[in-house]
Parts: structure tokens; C-alpha cells; sequence
């Protein structure tokens, strides 16, 4: 099933952060950091956009990663403080992501709910599992406010190597089952390929 069919049938009706951050001032669902002049796609221009930068890639013989990033938990955020809050720490999230991947070649899309889809340009499998793994500790430390109350987000991330031509879909899939492990194995970490490979030297 492609990603964004399958991604829009799993959202349940109450679930609806991504409006709430549309009406909370980030129109058609994107919001930008002005510090970096840089906006989140929609998952639609994230397919439009990502598509050709990865045949230019694999064209081109340049290396390219795909992720996905989950924010742990964000559903016990929202039964705990609302909707309303969830919808804050998500768009805070998102600027986060924005301003802490500047210096990387790396284009940044939410996918919907609490999941954010990085294309990773100029870095191998291992270098992007390094590079991601100090991107999920640098949101770690960047504590979101609410209403005098912060959180310390933690996020699990899932990293496909692209290589050969395929769909965007089965980019973004194989991502995604590298997330399902990240969580599974306990949240807060990064999965890839190049994760299996060290750990069975």
C-alpha cells in the first residue's frame, strides 16, 4: 500500500495535530524557521521534491538516505495535556528539526501525526546513521514549554540507504520498518542498515 494511503487511513478522527498547527499559524500545514529560511513540505511536495533529487542522486552516482523521524509518545502528551498542547510541541518540534539539520543538505517534510520524513543528500548509510543519531540528541535537549510545563522530547528514527531505482514509496517503507525497530527496541535511538552492520562485527 503506498505510504501516504496507508499514512491517512491510520489517522484516527480526534487525532488531528496537523490542523491545529495549520490554525495555530502555519497555513496549508507548513511552517518554516526564519532563522534558516527553510520550510516543512506537506507529504505531497515532499514526493514532488524528493522524487527528482533522488534520480539526480543515483544518476549521478551521490549518495542519498531517506528517514523517518517519530516523536516518542506524543500521544500520551495529548491524553495527559490536551490536544491543544500536542499540537504546540509538534510545531515546536518541527521548527527544532528545521534549525538543528541547517548545516545538512536535507530536505524535511511531515508526514502527519507525530512523523517527520528527512531526505538526506551527499552522505552515505553510515555517515547519515551518525548524523542522524546526533540530531536525535540534540532534540532531546531542546525542552519544549507548555503552559509552565517542558518536555524533554525523544524521538526513535528509522534510515533506508537509497540505491537503485525504486518508488518513493518503497523508500519511505523501508524506512519505515527500520523505525518499527527503533521502537521496538525501545525507543530513543536510530536503526539503519549500517546499525545491523556494526553490531555484528
Amino acid at each position: 500500500m503506498p505510504y501516504i494511503v496507508s499514512q491517512k487511513r491510520e489517522q484516527p478522527d480526534s487525532f488531528d495535530y496537523s490542523e491545529q498547527v495549520a490554525t495555530s499559524g502555519a497555513a496549508g500545514g507548513l511552517w518554516t524557521a526564519s532563522a534558516t529560511d527553510r520550510c516543512i513540505l506537506s507529504i505531497e511536495d515532499f514526493y514532488r521534491f524528493g522524487e527528482p533529487i533522488v534520480s539526480e542522486c543515483i544518476e549521478g552516482g551521490r549518495a542519498c538516505s531517506i528517514a523517518i523521524v517519530d516523536i516518542d509518545r506524543l500521544f500520551r502528551i495529548s491524553e495527559l495535556h490536551g490536544s491543544e498542547c500536542a499540537a504546540h510541541v509538534l510545531s515546536e518540534f518541527g521548527t527544532n528539526l528545521l534549525h538543528l539539520s541547517a548545516d545538512l543538505e536535507m530536505s524535511v517534510a511531515h508526514l502527519g501525526l507525530d512523523q517527520f520524513g528527512l531526505l538526506l543528500v551527499g552522505q552515505d548509510v553510515a555517515l547519515a546513521t551518525e548524523s542522524f543519531d546526533r540530531l536525535r540528541q540534540e532534540l532531546v535537549l531542546r525542552a519544549i514549554g507548555w503552559k509552565g510545563e517542558m518536555f524533554n522530547i525523544t524521538v526513535s528514527i528509522g534510515v533506508a540507504e537509497i540505491h537503485g531505482m525504486e518508488t518513493f514509496d518503497n523508500y519511505l517503507n523501508a524506512a519505515e520498518q527500520f523505525l518499527f525497530m527503533a521502537k521496538m527496541s525501545g525507543r530513543n535511538q536510530v536503526i539503519s542498515d549500517h546499525t545491523f552492520s556494526v553490531a555484528a562485527h
